[in-house]
């Protein structure tokens, strides 16, 4: 009887302390809640409530805030697009991809603007990776300030704590390109891959991000090939903190958030211990990610301003390297600094992110097109959304001189 009782308490304790860590009611942020974060009924409202699901440090809008104008003559999108040889209907892949927000600039002017699901004006979307080419772009800012020296310099330069570990080893310009060496498995429907792993390591175990993804080895010298690894994103990140002397939400508001006159507040999501997930979770709307085209396609250049160095929308978006050529990953892309490049590029490149976000950059006709997006089949219609993307721009008429204008 004795030992019947003991075991049932002993039960009682585990099922408890076990319910306790599930659910953590002392804490906004439970492992069950983050549980849900992909569930098919939740994940439409979950991609626009990250705050919810993580601890968020503001992104508040600019205390001169630029809105975009309305062009004087609306754009109806194109009917249909081509896709291997085949006409489709624009709407039908719209809707086929649980689109929920698209807009679409031309010199720097508001042609189409569009919410779906429930979404309006003023909702931030999740970025997912697209947060990569924010990171990317605050690099060049850094390196244009001086306070990156150069891109050839080692992380460990500017992390102490990454000596003596196969990311200490990997120049910035390495971890730019995705070709750090670090051996780091992003399957994302293998729950025992490595971009799992940290997210357990992260929040369940309270381990920092930068902890959590600095451990992994070697598997290749770096600077020898495309390996995406989201990880080399939050190590920038990580040296941009030690570089600036400044969080990487602090530095983004002072640095992009202000001159670039961000109207909305935003949110970008972060571990336990307050360091941005500098690798994703950036919530802003669509007016503001538009903003991030727009420089790029400016070259750099805002309101007469230089924030990046002159060459470093060309360096990021047309690397000569044939390993990060579309085919060397991804069939339908290659890679540059955080920015991807479609197949046979026409001046074309894009930020993307899992889930179908994407900001795509047409600079031959001055467009800009952001598509947020919860679509589970992401991977394979990426090559698809490109062709829309290429029909969108091409639609909108736009003539060289349009980029000239919007500087």
């Amino acid at each position: 009887m004795r030992t019947r009782l003991t075991l049932l308490i002993t039960l009682t304790l585990v099922v408890t302390a076990l319910v306790l860590f599930l659910f953590r009611p002392w804490s906004p942020w439970s492992p069950w809640r983050m549980n849900q974060m992909f569930w098919a009924g939740k994940r439409i409202d979950n991609f626009r409530h990250m705050e919810q699901m993580f601890p968020t440090v503001p992104m508040k809008p600019s205390d001169t805030p630029q809105a975009w104008p309305q062009a004087a003559a609306p754009l109806a999108l194109p009917t249909t697009y081509v896709f291997n040889g085949e006409v489709r209907l624009t709407e039908a892949f719209l809707e086929r991809s649980i689109t929920t927000g698209l807009l679409v600039l031309r010199n720097g002017e508001v042609l189409h603007e569009e919410y779906r699901r429930g979404a309006d004006a003023g909702t931030r979307f999740t970025s997912w990776s697209v947060a990569k080419s924010f990171v990317a772009t605050l690099v060049g800012i850094a390196l244009k300030e001086g306070k990156i020296a150069s891109l050839d310099d080692k992380a460990e330069v500017y992390v102490p704590e990454l000596r003596g570990k196969a990311y200490g080893q990997a120049s910035l310009h390495d971890l730019l390109r995705m070709s750090s060496g670090v051996k780091f498995s992003e399957i994302y429907a293998d729950r025992t891959a490595d971009i799992h792993r940290v997210f357990y390591k992260t929040f369940i175990f309270g381990q920092s991000i930068d902890d959590a993804a600095s451990d992994y080895p070697a598997e290749f010298p770096p600077g020898t090939r495309f390996h995406y690894n989201s990880m080399d994103t939050q190590m920038l990140s990580w040296v941009l903190r030690e570089a600036t002397g400044q969080p990487l939400a602090e530095y983004a508001q002072e640095k992009l958030w202000e001159p670039l006159g961000m109207q909305d507040d935003g949110l970008w999501n972060t571990d336990f211990k307050g360091n941005e997930l500098g690798y994703c979770c950036l919530n802003i709307t669509l007016r503001d990610y538009a903003k991030l085209g727009q420089l790029y396609l400016q070259h750099g250049q805002w309101n007469g301003v230089q924030l990046l160095p002159a060459d470093w929308v060309t360096q990021s978006t047309q690397r000569p390297e044939p390993w990060l050529a579309a085919g060397n990953g991804f069939p339908e892309r290659g890679y540059g600094h955080k920015w991807w490049v479609p197949k046979n590029p026409d001046r074309e490149y894009f930020a993307n992110g899992v889930w179908g976000q994407s900001i795509w950059v047409d600079e031959k006709t001055g467009t800009i097109i952001v598509k947020t997006s919860v679509d589970p089949d992401f991977q394979a219609h990426t090559a698809e959304m490109i062709e829309v993307m290429r029909a969108i721009a091409a639609h909108t008429d736009a003539t060289p001189s349009a980029i000239a204008a919007a500087e």
